[in-house]
This record gives structure tokens, sequence and C-alpha cells, in this order.
């Protein structure tokens, strides 16, 4: 069968009342792609073909993870409107339910995490979804994957009844359909998405994934079922249970250095050479579980691949049956004297510059780990440990137990990390990995930055009693302000702040590119001079002029710390009257000693924004930007530049340390705004408005 719209109709995937879903080929360019036909007598209805063809207009520029890219959409001869989007391998959800019946809570959940995320992006377009039928739910690479995408969402829907809930009823339905007989724990949030808002029901996607969040009982590797090569996990009795005295292979267990959720780990000793190691040995529980023991195995080659001085070495890995008939798992590793970064935090304070110190160490080892396809996916401070090397830090990285393979190793192949599976630690996990999202260096990064905050204002930047209330802090809430100093009272430099905001940001594309960028930025925000107190700045001659395509927006405060669209084009930052004399003991640094470069940060609103130098033309990285550039007493022109946002630029003066902050006018919105006044700040960030 053939049709007119440039595509070869092949294989036909679905049919159900609403159209059919078939595998397509491009009679021109041979490239494979998946077309879905809509039925009913109401497309004749010309009102209705317009409407569709606006929605699709809206969905064909959306780019989201779990959402099927739009190739093509329009109508056919007869009026049938149809869509083409990519091409994906897998089966749509009403196909996998019609073979397995249903799906049990946890694996449903798996799937709502990602659902609610792109409703909650077509919430943002304007677009509410009235009905989600599974059919349009494609399972990319099967159920097993836990990779949902969306295929043409609310394409179908006839405008007629609107619902502005009806996203969060679809939800709440489709819950229903794949879990016909038991909802289980998701019962609560299968009552939220239908009942009325008057009783209590959710208002949007976005709450409906926070209360799944709260209402899950644990994080779980992945739901299993009878027969599969994943047994459920089983408890051990602790008797069976490797102990100090133990001899393994050829090392003897002298005692517990530490516990985790995959095993233990020995201090040992070699019982003929007499060298120290330490041995990590696999909890007896997970010994017939193929995945741990692969992902353990894995983790042990994976190490030795990267081959790096601040990553622990491994000297042995070993499977092996005990005396008892159990199976056991284990490996041997460098002993290291000295301390974990959490033991060191609860006994001080690091300064800045050793706090600094320890984390461009640990961005080495993991840039070293990134290159070779390893991304660790649980940094944080237990996984950290501090040796004292010629009188200095030496930061070892340890425990990559949970770390994914994103490029062979030698003969190790790509681990079969899932999407969807939540792993790491929820108060240094990245917004991706809290839904189950795809794993990238960015993550490292984010938890790098979590590390890094803690480091300099003594806790963490998010804190919550319940998993479920923490996760939706890293999901919705914007990291609070480093404080001025350090609980020591040493001044914390503020390029550093900008520094760790970037690596917190929600979204992985406005963090640093990679942790070599990183370090680079801690270098030299470390090296800014420290404010003894705010720069005071004033507009020149009163005020300053903020020009938008000819219209005038007076900003009061010069530090441009605005909401999401305050028009900025150019404007001039100049120094302010001097700050009153400093006291005796602290005398003014003079002028001879200043350095050469000063630091300077660039925060846009949002973030994201290429910098260029003008008129040279060269780029200074990505907001937000910490960079030293030349002392001069001479203004200079920045341009900030953002995919559908006006390009901007702002003229400043680096003759001391300065941080401009520029709001990005949207491409094609009026700016026009009433003198004096700046867009107001959202209160309460959306969860997953990355």
């Amino acid at each position: 069968m053939t049709s007119d719209f440039g595509y070869q109709l092949l294989t036909k995937l679905d049919e159900g009342p609403s159209g059919t879903a078939w595998r397509a080929r491009a009679r021109v360019s041979g490239g494979r792609a998946m077309v879905r036909v809509f039925h009913g007598t109401r497309w004749g209805d010309e009102e209705l073909r317009g409407a569709f063809q606006e929605r699709a207009k809206a969905l064909g520029q959306l780019n989201h993870p779990h959402l099927a890219r739009q190739l093509q959409a329009g109508c056919l001869d007869d009026g049938r409107p149809y869509v083409v989007s990519e091409y994906l391998d897998g089966e749509d959800l009403g196909s996998h339910l019609r073979k397995a019946n249903s799906l049990t809570p946890d694996e449903m959940a798996l799937l709502l995490l990602p659902l609610c995320s792109v409703l909650e992006e077509l919430r943002e377009r304007g677009i509410v979804v009235q009905a989600l039928p599974a059919g349009q739910v494609f399972l990319v690479g099967g159920l097993p994957r836990f990779a949902p995408k969306l295929i043409g969402p609310g394409l179908d829907d006839d405008g007629q009844g609107f619902d502005p809930r009806g996203d969060v009823v679809a939800l709440g339905r489709l819950i229903r359909e794949a879990c016909p007989e038991h909802l289980g724990w998701l019962d609560g949030v299968y009552a939220g998405c239908v009942l009325e808002e008057a009783e209590g029901g959710f208002m949007s996607p976005g709450e409906a994934a926070r209360a799944l969040l709260e209402a899950q009982p644990r994080t779980q590797l992945l739901p299993t079922k009878e027969g599969s090569e994943q047994p459920p996990l089983l408890l051990v009795e602790e008797s069976e249970r490797e102990k100090p005295g133990d001899v393994l292979g050829q090392y003897r267990l002298e005692r517990v250095l530490g516990e985790g959720a995959m095993g233990r780990v020995f201090q040992a000793r070699h019982v003929s050479l007499g060298r120290p190691a330490a041995v990590k040995v696999l909890r007896a529980e997970h010994t017939k579980n193929t995945h741990l023991i692969q992902r353990f195995f894995h983790e042990a080659r994976a190490v030795n691949q990267i081959n790096h001085a601040h990553i622990v070495e491994i000297l042995d890995f070993v499977e092996e049956t005990s005396d008892s008939g159990l199976a056991r798992v284990y490996c041997v590793m460098e002993m290291l004297e000295g301390q974990s970064l959490t033991e060191l935090l609860s006994k001080e304070q690091p300064g800045v510059a050793r706090a600094v110190g320890i984390i461009r160490q640990v961005c080495d080892a993991l840039q070293a780990a990134h290159e070779v396809g390893v991304i660790h996916r649980d940094v944080k401070p237990d996984n950290l440990f501090v040796l004292e090397r010629d009188g200095r830090d030496f930061v070892k990285v340890l425990d990559f137990g949970v770390a994914k393979l994103v490029a062979p190793l030698g003969d190790v192949p790509m681990t079969t990390t899932v999407e969807g599976t939540i792993v790491g630690t929820p108060a240094y996990m990245a917004p991706e990995q809290a839904t189950g999202g795809n794993a990238d260096a960015r993550t490292d990064l984010y938890s790098v930055g979590v590390v890094l905050y803690e480091l300099l204002a003594g806790h963490p930047p998010f804190q919550a009693p319940a998993f479920g209330q923490l996760v939706a802090q890293v999901l919705s809430s914007p990291p609070p302000p480093l404080p001025a100093q350090t609980r020591s009272g040493e001044r914390i430099p503020h390029a550093l702040w900008a520094v760790v905001r970037r690596c917190l940001a929600k979204n992985p594309e406005d963090r640093y590119p990679s942790l070599r960028e990183l370090a680079r930025a801690l270098e030299v925000a470390a090296q800014a001079p420290v404010r003894r107190a705010p720069p005071r700045w004033m507009v020149a001659g009163g005020a300053l002029a903020v020009l938008a395509l000819g219209l005038g927006v007076v900003a009061g405060r010069s530090t441009l710390r605005t909401a999401e669209v305050a028009p900025v084009v150019t404007g001039k930052l100049v120094r302010g009257p001097a700050p009153a004399a400093a006291p005796a003991a602290l005398p003014a640094v003079p002028e001879a000693t200043q350095p050469a470069e000063v630091a300077m940060t660039v925060v846009s609103e949002p973030p994201g924004a290429r910098v260029v130098e003008l008129p040279s033309g060269r780029a200074l990285g990505t907001t937000p930007l910490t960079a030293a550039v030349p002392r001069s007493s001479t203004p200079s022109r920045l341009r900030l530049e953002r995919a559908g946002r006006r390009a901007t630029e702002v003229e400043v003066l680096p003759d001391a340390e300065l941080e401009v902050h520029v709001a990005l006018p949207r491409a094609g919105r009026s700016t026009s705004q009433a003198p004096g006044k700046l867009a107001r700040k959202q209160k309460h960030p959306d969860p997953f408005k990355l």
C-alpha cells in the first residue's frame, strides 16, 4: 500500500478506533519512519482539520527525550490527518497489554515519571492532552527498558468538552488500563488523578509525579517476575555472611571498614605475604542475581581500564563457592590509609582553597573515567577518600558499583543499565537521575557540584526528611545561594557560587560540558579576589538605560537580577561611589600587587547563553560563566546568544571582579514593559521545566 505524502506504508503495527499505525519508508531517501493515519468521519470538518494542523505544528517544535520526534504532518486527499514520526524499535503499550494483560505497580511507576515529564512540557506549550491511549505510548526497546515515548499526543482530541485537568485524568485512566486488577501502592496516585479538584485531585502532571515519588515504597533496581533471569533479592541470615577471621582466597578478613547496598568492605591481609588489602564482598543475597554480578565485575574491569592515580586500584576479582556451598563474589582493592570525605566533614570545615583542591582532583579522576566511557552515577562524600601524601590531600574516587558503561572497554561490553531505573544517592542525584532518565558525564558533574556546595556551606543544597520531598526539591527548587563565608569564617569568593550554580543547573545542557571545563573554571574562580563588601553599582548618569529594539526599559538595580523576560540589549555597568574606608586593620592592597586578570561572572536568565567577546568574536563560554579576563579601565562589550531568545549586548568595565546579570527576551515576543518594573520570578518553579 502506498500513500500520496512521500512514504510507503510497510507493516501495520496497530489498529484501533482512532487510527492505524504503520512502519513506513520514505520513497525518496529510503529512511525508516512510523506513520499514524487517523480515522473517523469527524475529519471531514475543515475546522477540526485546521486545529489538527496547528497542534501538529506545535508538537513539531518540541524536543523532549520522551516525545517521539515528529517529521511531518498533514491531511490526505480524503481529509484524514496523518503524522510521520521517527522510527522506533519496540512495541506500543497497547500491544504489550494485549499479550501480558497487565503491568505490576512498580513497572507502571517506572513509565509514569517520564510520561509526567513530557505531559508537563506539553502544558508549557499550551497543549493539555485530553486522552492518552495505550497505543500512543511506545515502549522503546520493549517494556524492560522502561523508556516510553509518546507519539502524536493530543492530535486526535476533538476539542469538545475541554478539561483543564485532562492530561491528569488521562494518566489515571492509563494507570487503570495497565493495572486493571491490582494497583497496590499506586492506588493513591490513581485516585489523585481521577478525583475532581474539589476532592483533592491533582492539578497537573507535575503534582502527580511528586505524589508518585512520595508514595514509592523504596528504590529498586528493577521489578522482577517469576522466571526472570534477575530473581527477587532474598534475605540471608547474618550467620551465613562473611565476618572477621574468615579467609577468602589468599586474604584473611580482619575488620569491617564499611557497608553499603551491594556489600561489605573488609580490611584484610594476604596470608603468605602479609600485604594489606581491602576486600569488597558482594552481599550473599545478591550472588544469584546475574545482573548485579555483571555490574560488580564491570566495576572491577572498568576501574582497571581507567588506570588513574585518583581512582582506587582493584587487584583481583573472584567468583567462587564457599565451604557452605553458597556462591561468593568479591574483589580485592588497594588498602587506603586516610578517611572518607564524610568523616573529614564531620570533624572539620575545609578552607576554600582546600575544598577546591579536593574537587579538582575528583574532576581529574572522573574526566579520565568519562574519556573511556564510564559514568560513575554515585558521586558523594562517602565515595571520596582523602589520603595525605607529601603533606597534601590526595583524593581517591571509590565505588563504581553503579557505574554505567556508555562505550565498550576492551572486551567489556556496555552495561545494560535500564533507562527509568533510579540509581544513586538522593541528596546527590541530578534531576535526570531522580526521574529515571539517562545519565551521562553531566550527571556526574551535577553530583560534584553538590559535593562542592557541601564543602563550602557545610551541608548539601537540598535537605528533606523524606525521599519524595528531597526529590521534589531536586526537580523543582533552585539551589539556595552559598553563604558569604564558610562556617570557620573564611570568605567565599562570589565567583565560586557562579561555578556551583552552573553545576547544579536542572537542565544538563546548562551545565559545564565536561569535568575538565569545570576544573578550569574552579581554578579561575578560586583565584578571584574576595570582595570585602558587596559591589555597589550605579547607573551612568543616574539610571541604566536598557534599550530593546527602540523601547526603553529602566532597571532600577544594575545587577539585573531579573526574572524571565526583562528585555536587555545594551547597558553600561560603571563603578559606583567608593565604599567607606576600610578599618586600619584591613589596609588597602597596593595597586602594584593587583593581578593582571580579574574574574568576570556572566549570568543569564534563562541560562545556557553563548557569551561572545566583541569585536573579536571570541567565544568565552556558556552561562552561567566565570572567566578570567584582562584587567582594564576601558569598557568592553559582550554579546549573549541563545536559541529562542534575542541576541543581547552589554558593555562592562573589567577593572575589578564583577558579575553581570542579563535577562534575554524571547524572540518574537513584545518587549514593552512598564518603566521600572521587572518580571516577577516564579515562586515555585515547575519540576519539569528543566
